[in-house]
């Protein structure tokens, strides 16, 4: 629930201000855009799933899909934060200390910070995922 809810507003946010600096940003605003919308769908998903039936929850939880997604998740998470967070540094600092107001620094700094968490959680959902099918298995 929490990696869906950070998904949604690194998405809202990299729409509403990242989309007039993609052409500054380069390959690292849409490499973070690519993972967060796959990770953020596929998350929405299952989440839909779990919530309006109990068999799906008991049969894909514990499975080698949800183990597997999570931990490429978090991979990927953290690799486009990484790279999301060099493109932001290095083409926007230098507006946001010169500009006044401009506002998609730090609109894309807490994208690259919530990336980082959605990544994190991603790993421990994997770790529990796993723990929930060797329980099982």
């Amino acid at each position: 629930m929490v990696e869906f809810i950070f998904g949604v507003v690194c998405q809202l946010l990299l729409l509403k201000y990242g989309m007039e600096k993609a052409d500054k940003l380069g390959i690292g605003y849409s490499v973070f855009l690519t993972v967060n919308s796959g990770s953020v769908l596929t998350t929405g998903i299952l989440l839909l799933c779990y919530v309006t039936s109990t068999p799906t929850y008991n049969r894909v939880r514990p499975s080698l899909f949800e183990v597997l997604f999570t931990a490429v998740s978090c991979g990927l998470y953290i690799g486009a934060s990484t790279f999301l967070a060099a493109s932001v540094y290095q083409h926007l600092y230098y507006y946001y200390h010169t500009i006044p107001g401009f506002s998609a620094y730090p609109a894309l700094t807490a994208v690259y910070v919530l990336g980082y968490a959605a990544g994190i959680l991603h790993g421990v959902d994997s770790v529990m995922a796993l723990k929930f099918m060797r329980t099982l298995h």
